[in-house]
């Protein structure tokens, strides 16, 4: 598993979305074709070393079918999530990048965000936060969101990132209903809970060996992130959970249960989606269980990531 956002969504908040524990799914040309051909206009997102390239500077408000083209050399997973921007903020407050360029110093998150941080980015647990997809390697991923009028930003899903974060201008009337074409989903994912008391996912419908189209809803009051991922060989949540907490600089002995985290492997990936948003993308499973997580950090209780509030569950993906 990679820890990607960690540093934040939310907070940098929405960090510790990235860092905490994202894989992207390697997209395979079968299972995006999932997503094409509904009537959907159309946003590609290409990823390259210098960063995320848009094919398009304004679109309308809508329901838009985004395809990120990786043609980077990163070895971390790249996202492009939609962000819209408060008054006052612009597209260079969801990336370190202007920070770095000016020679000041990455800040370091190895625990995960400070309070100081999270607070720097609060304003992500506010506004609204489309989702989007996800690619690992010279690979495509494509996703479903809903796109309100605003002035945005497509970032990394990390503002601590050292990728620039591209602007993109949505026109039409701020409060007119988004409708569109709904793609067809084999299972959907509600994020329910609340901040400071616990938040789970339920499932309707079934996963199923293969590709299939996924839908997730954001019915909670926080924003969150999707990721699923699957193990060589049956686990527990205890276990996960013992591995996460396990901190080897204390000296103490790892427990004969713990899990390797190098052996998971990705089915999908739901971008950070915030408060009463919908979004579809494409899963990729396996037979046997599949790990659901979130890690964005609850500024509640604390800032401890909504897995350990309860987005920790491990389902049944069964053959045919």
């Amino acid at each position: 598993m990679r820890s990607r956002f960690v540093a934040i969504v939310a907070t940098a908040a929405m960090a510790l979305l990235g860092s905490a524990g994202a894989l992207a799914q390697d997209a395979t040309p079968e299972g995006e074709s999932l997503l094409a051909g509904i009537g959907l206009p159309e946003i590609t997102i290409t990823a390259t070393d210098e960063g995320l390239q848009l094919d398009q500077s304004e679109v309308e408000a809508g329901r838009y079918l985004v395809t990120l083209v990786n043609e980077s050399s990163m070895e971390e997973p790249v996202s492009a999530g939609f962000v819209q921007l408060p008054e006052g903020l612009t597209a260079e407050d969801l990336s370190f990048a202007d920070e770095l360029a000016a020679g000041t110093p990455m800040p370091a998150m190895e625990m995960g965000p400070t309070p100081e941080q999270l607070e720097a980015v609060s304003w992500l647990f506010e506004t609204y936060i489309a989702g989007g997809p996800a690619t690992l390697g010279p690979t495509t991923h494509q996703a479903v969101v809903d796109l309100p009028a605003g002035e945005y930003g497509i970032w990394n899903e990390d503002p601590f990132s050292p990728m620039p974060a591209p602007a993109l201008t949505v026109t039409g009337e701020a409060d007119a209903e988004i409708s569109g074409p709904e793609p067809e989903a084999a299972a959907t994912i509600t994020e329910v809970g609340e901040g400071g008391v616990g938040y789970s996912f339920e499932i309707t419908g079934e996963f199923a060996v293969g590709p299939q189209i996924v839908e997730v809803i954001n019915a909670s009051d926080q924003p969150h992130f999707v990721d699923a991922s699957q193990y060589p060989e049956p686990i527990t949540v205890e276990q996960v959970m013992g591995t996460f907490m396990f901190d080897p600089s204390t000296g103490a002995t790892p427990s004969p249960d713990m899990i390797d985290p190098s052996q998971f492997t990705s089915a999908g990936w739901a971008g950070t989606q915030s408060v009463g948003t919908t979004q579809w993308v494409v899963m990729d499973f396996a037979p046997g269980q599949t790990l659901l997580t979130c890690f964005i950090p609850d500024p509640l209780a604390g800032g401890i990531p909504h897995a350990l509030e309860g987005m920790m569950q491990v389902i049944e993906v069964a053959e045919g």
